[in-house]
Formats: structure tokens, C-alpha cells, sequence
């Protein structure tokens, strides 16, 4: 069981580092949570294939792992302040060239400069703050992306039922984006504290900064990228084609599946909310199992849909279930893998992470392109089906080969 020593009371730099980050991370969700509602608009502005978000996922994956595997180095480096005011102002101008791209290639170019951006962001928050910071703490920066992913789909919902179009969400986020860099220029100074008593940085003052490939020789750290690798595919499966499924593949208007998009986000966040609450108290191995189990009960529910209300209540079901997977393993890697491997090994899951969420979304639209819609639900379930092995594979192989 992972508990926190960490008092209550956090000091006012503190809160101002959490509340800033938690700031980056809401706007980090937005743009996931727009392009489920946004790709049909994207494909006819450029006359591609359904199958062409996979290109747009690939294209910013591409630019996540370029930044994200060595993000542990980086803040080494240069300081985990400096390399934030950089990511925010590439991933701000990432977003308005994807809003603003005249041509499809220009769009995936933008995507790509996008994605460098967001590597740094994700994998070097999550590092910060199992390194610095509480489960609790972890659990609620996470619940902040799920509030930014369900605030996507009802933005680029209003912009296109208000005739503003796709493109014009994209800028608007991609200007808030840029604009943090104030924010974290003026509270610099704050981000140089020391890490609370209890966290893993304050424990361990002295932590050797281990050389990747050291802590890729590992085999228990490959399983655990492939389970990072396929949970986060699961949960950008389900935000990204439950749309078009709904409207395309069962006949749900726009307004109707737009609603259940974000109401899978909304349940996601609500889900890290209350996990942030019970975090520093719950047993995460048998919180992490019981949460999977619940994913691939819902995606078998979302396939077999019996009547309309089955399949998206079990889409709002898996979005819970998901909630707190993924900062839980974050915050345990430390424990799981020992603190020499864990600046790397955090930054290589992100990276997984980010690899997933473009690889299955985008093989998920091939097969939907060459067998039709239908094909998603039964993809999902397979999906989930591993992810569980995986899950128990790793635990099993963290016990037989204890962390170094």
C-alpha cells in the first residue's frame, strides 16, 4: 500500500507549483478530447480517409517520444522551470498551425511540432511529481487532463454548432497554451524549492541518475512500457471513435454523441477526483486490477449494446474505471522499479503512453476503414484483454525481480 508522509498543509510555493501545473494540464487535455468530435470536419476540409488520423496521431507520437524518453536528462540539465516556459510556447504554436494549416501535410507538420511540446509537458510533470509530490496529488494533476479532455468535446461542439468551425478551437486553445509561459516566467523562483518531507526527492537527496540503457536492460520495466503502451490505447480508443461510432455506426445525432464524448471525460475526471482523495490510503495493486476488470466489463457491454442507453453507460463506466490507472502506476514507479531507475523509467512509460494512444486509435481506424464501424467495439475488447495480462504479468515480474 502506498502511503504519503507528506503534511496537509502545503506551503503557498507549494500551491502555486501544483496549481500552475495543474493549469498545464488541463489545457494538455483539451486538444485529446476535441479531435474524437473534430475528425469528420478535419476530413472534409482535406478530403482524406477515415483511416488518416492515425497519419495526424502518428505525426505528434513521433514528436511526444522524440522528447519524452530523455526528459529525465533534460531537467537534469537545464531545471524542470526552463524546459516548461519552452514546451508550453512549441505546444501553443503546434496547436495554432493545426488550426491555422492550409494543406494536410502542413497540418501533420504542425502535429508533429505539437507533439514535441507535449512530451516535455507530460513526461516531465509526471517525473516532478513522483519525484517531489504525493498520490494524492498525482492522482488530482491527472484528474485536471480528464477536466481539459471533457472541456474539448463540448468546445469543438459549440464552435462547429455555432458555424465557427473546427479551426478556430484549435487557435484558441493553442493562444492559452503560449500564454502559461507568463505565468511560469513571473513564479519561477517557485519551482526551486525542496521537495516536502516524505516524498521520494527528500528521502533519497542523493539519486543517482542511472544511464538509460542500464535501466532499459531491465526486462520488467518493457512490461511495464507495454502496459502503459496499451492502457492509455484503451482510454484514446474509446475518447476518439465512440463519435463516430455512435453517429456513423448506431445513429446517434451530433448533440446526442457529443454529449456522451464528454460525459466519458467528465466521468474520467470525476474518477481522478475521487481517486485523489483515498490515493495515499489504497492498495494499488488491487485498486489497479479491480479498475481493469471494470474496463473490460464495459467494453464488453459497449459491444453487445442491447439498446442505445446500455452502450453509453458503460462508455461512462469505462471512463471511471480508467480514471485512476494511470497516475497510480506513475506514482509507484519509484516503488516498483527503485528510485535510481525512475527518472528514466517514467519518462519511457509517458512516451509508451503516447506511442499507444496513437498506434491503437489509428490501427482501430484502419479496420474500421476496411470493415466498417462495427469493428471498434470488439477491438476495444480485445484491447482491454490484454491490458489485464499485461497488469498481472508485471506484477508477477516486479516480485521475481525486486526493484534495484
Amino acid at each position: 500500500m502506498i502511503t504519503t508522509r507528506t503534511s496537509n498543509k502545503l506551503a503557498t510555493s507549494t500551491l502555486v507549483v501544483v496549481g500552475t501545473a495543474y493549469l498545464i494540464f488541463i489545457v494538455l487535455g483539451i486538444p485529446d478530447g476535441m479531435l474524437g468530435v473534430a475528425w469528420p470536419s478535419m476530413r472534409a476540409t482535406y478530403g482524406v480517409a477515415l483511416g488518416q488520423m492515425g497519419v495526424l496521431l502518428l505525426a505528434s507520437t513521433a514528436g511526444f517520444l522524440l522528447t519524452s524518453f530523455s526528459v529525465g536528462r533534460m531537467i537534469a540539465l537545464v531545471g524542470i522551470v526552463r524546459l516548461l516556459m519552452v514546451a508550453v510556447v512549441v505546444r501553443g504554436a503546434g496547436l495554432i498551425g493545426i488550426g491555422l494549416a492550409p494543406e494536410w501535410w502542413l497540418l501533420v507538420l504542425a502535429a508533429f511540432g505539437f507533439g514535441i511540446g507535449s512530451g516535455v509537458l507530460d513526461a516531465g510533470m509526471n517525473t516532478y511529481f513522483a519525484m517531489n509530490l504525493s498520490p494524492r496529488l498525482m492522482n488530482w494533476l491527472h484528474a485536471c487532463f480528464g477536466l481539459g479532455a471533457m472541456i474539448g468535446p463540448i468546445l469543438m461542439t459549440s464552435l462547429l454548432s455555432s458555424g465557427a468551425g473546427w479551426r478556430a478551437g484549435y487557435v484558441i486553445v493553442g493562444v492559452v497554451q503560449a500564454s502559461i509561459v507568463i505565468l511560469l516566467i513571473v513564479r519561477a523562483k517557485d519551482w526551486q524549492q525542496q521537495a516536502p518531507s516524505g516524498t521520494v526527492a527528500a528521502d533519497n537527496p542523493n539519486i543517482p541518475h542511472k544511464r538509460y540503457l542500464a535501466t532499459l536492460s531491465r526486462p520488467i520495466v518493457w512490461v511495464n512500457v507495454a502496459l502503459f503502451f496499451c492502457y492509455a490505447g484503451v482510454e484514446a480508443t474509446a475518447g476518439n471513435w465512440s463519435f463516430t461510432l455512435f453517429t456513423e455506426g448506431r445513429g446517434a445525432s451530433v448533440a446526442v454523441a457529443g454529449f456522451w464524448v464528454s460525459f466519458y471525460w467528465a466521468s474520467f475526471t470525476f474518477g481522478r477526483l475521487f481517486f485523489g482523495f483515498i490515493a495515499d490510503r489504497v492498495n494499488v495493486l488491487n485498486t489497479v486490477r479491480l479498475m481493469m476488470v471494470i474496463a473490460l466489463i464495459s467494453t464488453l457491454f459497449i459491444w453487445w449494446n442491447p439498446v442505445d442507453w446500455v452502450s453509453y453507460a458503460a462508455l461512462a463506466t469505462l471512463g471511471f474505471a480508467m480514471a485512476p490507472v494511470f497516475p497510480l502506476m506513475i506514482s509507484s514507479t519509484p516503488l516498483r522499479l527503485g528510485v535510481a531507475d525512475a527518472t528514466n523509467a517514467i519518462g519511457v512509460q509517458v512516451g509508451a503512453a503516447a506511442l499507444g494512444i496513437a498506434v491503437l486509435p489509428g490501427l482501430a481506424g484502419v479496420l474500421a476503414q476496411q470493415m466498417g464501424i462495427a469493428v471498434i467495439p470488439p477491438y476495444m475488447v480485445t484491447a482491454a484483454i490484454v491490458m489485464l495480462v499485461l497488469q498481472e504479468i508485471a506484477v508477477r515480474g516486479a516480485k521475481q525481480a525486486p526493484a534495484r
